[in-house]
């Protein structure tokens, strides 16, 4: 018998137990928690589970940060839209939009990530509705110079590198602009961009498709050009909170711009 097959029948399923053990670990008081993005009144012996949760997502950005996003984003898409994910890394945000598709025959989606072998990563379970693309997008067709750093996700431009780089770990990676992409005809756009500092770039090189309307949605985990909300605005799109869906005039780490 496994271990988790051992706490269910001699802790899970014994009550008494489970109430003795857990009043020795926790006071009993009612607590605020947040989790996944919904804010909860939490007994802390009585909903001792949800109470565990909200801790471990306090301490895991990825949970904290990006699972939020992803409900936002599941509930803004729609059938016919095309789900362009830019920096997909090995694809947890793409992947799980595909999802959509059983309920949104028409969902189409990119995944784009820059750096080779975590695009092998990304490609190695590959979904029928998932096109897949590794390049980088900037504003022009080319080749950009990245440096690498000791995880994938702070793979930047070397005009971009930081504390996390790691200096003379470069390569070249072929470019290409947003809008010089083939996209189904008529289909709105959502956007997701995760690109360590190239924000600004990737936005000018869809310049065509915002001139279109063809983009609703943007979503942009973290970045550091402040002047980011302010072109969104210009173009007619209105900022939200991207884990809280509030609205907002002080661009947050997590931006969700949605065209009015």
């Amino acid at each position: 018998m496994n271990t988790g097959a051992l706490l269910d029948r001699y802790f899970i399923k014994q009550p008494r137990l489970r109430r003795l053990v857990t009043a020795l670990m926790e006071p009993d008081r009612n607590l605020q928690v947040d989790l996944a993005g919904a804010p909860l009144q939490v007994n802390s012996r009585r909903e001792h589970g949800y109470l565990r949760a909200s801790r471990l997502l306090r301490r895991n950005g990825t949970l904290r940060d990006e699972i939020p996003v992803l409900m936002n984003l599941f509930a803004l898409l729609r059938d016919g839209d095309t789900f362009v994910d830019v920096g997909a890394n090995v694809g947890l945000f793409t992947h799980a939009v595909a999802r959509l598709t059983q309920l949104h025959p028409l969902l189409e989606l990119v995944a784009i990530e820059a750096h080779p072998d975590t695009f092998a990563r990304l490609a190695a379970r590959p979904l029928e509705r998932v096109r897949y693309l590794n390049l980088a997008m900037g504003t022009a067709a080319g080749t950009l110079t990245f440096v690498d750093g000791a995880v994938s996700h702070v793979f930047t431009t070397v005009d971009q590198q930081n504390a996390y780089s790691i200096p003379g770990e470069t390569r070249q990676v072929p470019s290409q602009r947003l809008d010089a992409l083939a996209f189904r005809p008529g289909s709105d756009l959502v956007l997701k961009v995760d690109v360590e500092g190239q924000e600004r770039q990737v936005l000018q090189g869809a310049s065509e498709l915002f001139d279109a309307g063809r983009i609703r949605v943007v979503y942009l985990d973290g970045y550091d050009d402040q002047g980011l909300a302010g072109w969104l605005q210009d173009r007619g799109f209105s900022l939200r909170d991207g884990r809280t869906l509030e609205p907002t005039d002080q661009p947050p780490f997590s931006l969700l711009a949605i065209r009015s």
